[in-house]
């Protein structure tokens, strides 16, 4: 008898990513990052893949942080906004006491299926291209906000 396997629990129970060669949603965000350091394209979308991967993923965060992250996203997006001004204008949301994640008891995950994920991006051993790939995710994600 030949079992299928259950798609829901190999999914990201938030973003609905699959496991690629046996790896999380969140491993496979690692391995992109890792990737960073040997491609400058890549680097140079890091604010791209750390603000597409935890748009993706919102339970962590506080309603005012993923408000904060989808403005700062359309502002370098649509206005051209730099990286050292998005900090600026941000860095207040994680100032003293101000929480940008949510208390571990209050993180309630939600399934939202997505047209692409980190799984589209991350593509284990082909870093070439992926920066490309970046792109096309956070164009995705502009158009499901």
């Amino acid at each position: 008898m030949h079992l299928q396997p259950n798609l829901e629990q190999d999914a990201c129970a938030e973003c609905g990513a699959p496991r690629v060669e046996g790896m999380s949603c969140w491993e496979q965000f690692g391995a992109l990052l890792a990737w960073e350091w040997q491609d400058p394209a890549l680097q140079a979308a890091h604010f791209l893949i750390v603000a597409s991967y935890n748009l993706q993923h919102p339970a962590q965060f506080t309603d005012e942080a993923l408000a904060g992250l989808r403005t700062a996203l359309v502002d370098y997006l649509e206005n051209d906004a730099t990286i050292a001004h998005l900090r600026g204008r941000i860095s207040h949301l994680a100032e003293g006491k101000t929480r940008v994640l949510r208390r571990e008891a209050e993180r309630q995950p939600v399934l939202r299926r997505w047209r692409m994920t980190i799984a589209d991006v991350y593509l284990p051993g082909r870093p070439e291209g992926a920066a490309m790939r970046v792109k096309t995710w956070v164009a995705a994600i502009r158009e499901e906000m």
